[in-house]
């Protein structure tokens, strides 16, 4: 009996030191790993693609010039979900469970990141710089979530009084996409238009996989709104303003930072896109004079040369940014609680001023409130 209680006594103290202080995921002597779900295929490859290349610059620049972060250097790994949330749960179960990654960020899309924000809050998994305005991200308050772009409340007000206050159009149409990214905003603009005393004469539904604008562009002029609101990706938008030109059809058009891209020129014509009112609350990337803007281009051409500068590529060059400043402010001994006391210690943090200044805390995890 004696023989056998000392055999369980050395079990259990052999148990005590395997499963004692766990390695944090992601996290080694020599480097970070850091994961994001973004397209790279699909409709909405033309902004994942330069999503994907604005963040890696910015962690090649650290690895190459900083040396890393605190003696580690940073692994980016991308899955391409193609914007379709059942890839997405499959790409974060990959991105968590088998690359261990330390944490996700850059990651593109509401729709996708509603899929999996109750999976990675079970993980503890901290997401960082989403392109995503979904206001649930971060209002209530999600402890591991860092939203950097303002969310859709803030836009689709905006955009609704800009309409009935600047513009005094008396009759708003909306057109948006039937999913959770149009649903939200369509409810932001509706109730804004309400403290206006005004109602949409028209609201217009367009699923996401839709291809052909002309019946919706024939409707919305049925209605002889004074201006529409565009609540929709940038590709549906393009189809949208060439069908209202061949029609003739000509209100005033107002659309969301995601229309803010010069390639909406390249799609619809200059000509179609003239006039277009956007929201936004990022510098131009092209801003001469602007030394944010300068070191935003010279490291995107350094890495990706050809690469034209855009909304897209400039918010993931600043979310990366952002990353790294949470990363070094958590210090050698890394992990991810550390990461999120880190991130929480951003007040009117400065990302060279390429977009107003962040701030975060423990009830608030918004980052930008203003445009």
């Amino acid at each position: 009996m004696k023989k056998l209680f000392m055999v369980a006594l050395i079990g259990l103290a052999l148990v005590g030191i395997g499963g004692g202080a766990q390695q944090t995921p992601g996290v080694t002597a020599n480097e970070i790993v850091l994961g994001a779900f973004v397209a790279q295929s699909g409709a909405l490859a033309g902004v994942g693609i330069p999503v994907v290349r604005g963040a890696t610059a910015y962690y090649n620049y650290v690895n190459d010039v900083l040396g890393g972060v605190n003696g580690r250097k940073i692994r980016f790994i991308t899955c391409d979900d193609a914007f379709d949330p059942t890839k997405t749960v499959a790409c974060v179960k990959k991105l968590v469970e088998e690359d261990k990654v330390f944490a996700i960020v850059n990651s593109l899309g509401t729709v996708p990141h509603a899929a999996v924000m109750e999976y990675l809050i079970k993980n503890n998994v901290p997401v960082v710089s989403p392109h995503a305005n979904y206001t649930p991200f971060s209002k209530p308050v999600k402890f591991n979530d860092f939203a950097i772009q303002p969310n859709n409340e803030i836009f689709g007000t905006a955009l609704a009084r800009y309409a009935a206050q600047r513009l005094k159009a008396k009759r708003i149409a909306v057109l948006y996409v039937d999913d959770a990214f149009g649903q939200e905003l369509l409810g932001a603009v509706v109730a804004e238009l309400k403290r206006n005393k005004l109602e949409p004469v028209l609201t217009v539904p367009h699923p996401g996989t839709e291809t052909g604008f002309r019946p919706y562009v024939v409707r919305l002029q049925g209605a002889n709104p004074d201006a529409v609101i565009l609540l929709t990706y940038l590709v549906p938008s393009a189809s949208i303003l060439k069908e209202a030109e061949a029609v003739g059809f000509k209100p005033k058009w107002l659309a969301t930072n995601v229309q803010a891209d010069a390639r909406l020129v390249s799609l619809a014509g200059a000509s179609a896109v003239e006039g277009l009112i956007v929201t936004g609350f990022a510098a131009d990337p092209t801003l001469p004079n602007h030394a944010g803007a300068a070191k935003f281009r010279a490291l995107l051409q350094k890495y990706f040369p050809g690469e034209l500068p855009s909304g897209f590529n400039e918010i993931a060059h600043v979310g990366a940014m952002q990353v790294v400043e949470g990363l070094f402010r958590a210090g050698p001994n890394l992990t991810r609680e550390r990461f999120i006391h880190a991130l929480e210690t951003l007040t009117n943090w400065d990302a060279e001023g390429l977009v107003p200044p962040i701030t975060y805390g423990r009830d608030d995890r918004r980052g930008i409130t203003i445009i």
